[in-house]
């Protein structure tokens, strides 16, 4: 373990990446950004790349604390498409003064499961997709017209957060290695009312690069892959996949998952805090509606 000076050296780290691209079938743009940190001492990190409903995604990063860390990290983004491979090792020496907490939260972009908000009869100017009262907590399509346009009120049934944090105690180590790609074409919202970014521009998407219904299927023949859905060309995909292992051999590891997608009704949530050793390992494949014949993948051999 390296001596500690007797003044701890303190680094601060803050890097802000936001991208904000108007959606056009010409525009064939891409970002990408590898680094490599070999850091020690006090450290303070604040990190957030994307930016919403533009790529997909947005990630936060925030590390805090005494350590030496090792870090890795590869982002490519494209219009609303995000992959990103980071792996993270650290170590936290005897006599450090505190521990070292890494932080990452991903925020999707994914539309999820939403509920009526208020009680709707029968009487009611209700879209043909329902035929019977609706209860408050009556589970409503988030795509649902009159949920767009604002007739219907629903609330969200889950956060569409992937959240991890690991403190580690002087003495020990930690790691954190996740390679997640995240996709969310535009759809029946933006067609609408245009999509807002985060300094309120709005952009209206080109016809080639979002998704509508076919009008020509009835919504109960959908499949949420491939029947009953019109795709552009370009159109990226509504999809989360991502692998994950978080390990520290003493400390707290804390876990906070709250996503749904709306096409089947699908939802996973957990909670989780565990003071000790804790190590997790898994795979998460969350497939909605799949790219259009010239959507970008952000497999590695695009990049050539």
């Amino acid at each position: 373990m390296r001596n500690w000076p007797p003044i701890i050296a303190f680094l601060s780290l803050i890097v802000l990446l936001m991208i904000s691209a108007q959606v056009t079938a010409q525009d064939e743009s891409r970002f990408s950004h590898t680094m490599n940190y070999e850091i020690g001492g006090r450290i303070s990190i604040s990190r957030e790349i994307g930016q919403a409903c533009t790529t997909g995604a947005v990630k936060y990063t925030n590390i805090n604390g005494y350590g030496e860390m090792s870090k890795y990290e590869s982002i490519r983004i494209a219009k609303n498409i995000m992959n990103i491979d980071e792996v993270s090792n650290w170590s936290v020496p005897v006599g450090a003064i505190e521990g070292l907490t890494v932080t990452t939260t991903i925020k999707l972009c994914n539309r999820p499961m939403t509920a009526a908000a208020e009680v709707y009869g029968i009487d009611d100017p209700l879209t043909p997709f329902y035929d019977e009262r609706l209860q408050v907590g009556t589970i409503i399509n988030v795509y649902d017209p009159q949920v767009v346009d604002g007739t219907i009120k629903v609330y969200n049934l889950t956060d569409q957060i992937w959240a991890t944090s690991l403190s580690t105690n002087p003495g020990n180590k930690g790691s954190y290695h996740a390679d997640f790609v995240a996709a969310y074409g535009p759809g029946p919202y933006e067609k609408l009312y245009g999509y807002e970014d985060k300094f309120g521009n709005i952009y209206f998407p080109d016809e080639e690069f979002m998704w509508e219904y076919d009008p020509t299927v009835a919504y109960f023949d959908r499949n949420h892959r491939t029947l009953g859905y019109e795709r552009g060309k370009y159109y990226v995909g509504n999809y989360f996949n991502i692998e994950q292992y978080a390990h520290t051999t003493g400390g707290a590891l804390r876990r906070y998952i709250s996503i749904s997608e709306p096409f089947e009704n699908t939802y996973l949530e957990e909670e989780m805090s565990v003071i000790g050793s804790a190590s997790v390992r898994e795979a998460l494949k969350m497939d909605n509606l799949i790219r259009g014949k010239k959507g970008v993948t952000l497999l590695w051999y695009e990049l050539f």
